[in-house]
């Protein structure tokens, strides 16, 4: 399962989310006045980015961990949690 690939940007004018190149990923469309589609439609939008710098992350905490002299780190509950976010995002186990 892939994506599409970020950035992705938020038109409040046509209340799409669309990627840079500029295809549709989403509307926010809502009867609910209690909603923030505001705040809802920047972290969808962030998204891409988001997965991207967790990737980077565990990248860099997987090659850092040992070379500190920390042999539980790169298995830690903090470590696990990450991998699956990414592994459920990119449709992995």
């Amino acid at each position: 399962m892939t994506h599409t690939k970020g950035p992705w940007a938020y038109s409040p004018n046509t209340k799409t989310i669309r990627s840079h190149e500029n295809y549709w990923i989403a509307t926010m469309d809502s009867w609910d006045g209690a909603v923030n589609h505001e705040a809802n439609a920047a972290l969808i939008a962030e998204s891409p980015n988001l997965l991207e710098q967790l990737k980077q992350t565990v990248a860099s905490l997987e090659y850092w961990f040992p070379r500190y002299g920390d042999t539980e780190g790169a298995n830690s509950q903090m470590m696990k949690n990450a991998r699956a976010a990414i592994a459920a995002v990119e449709g992995g186990d």
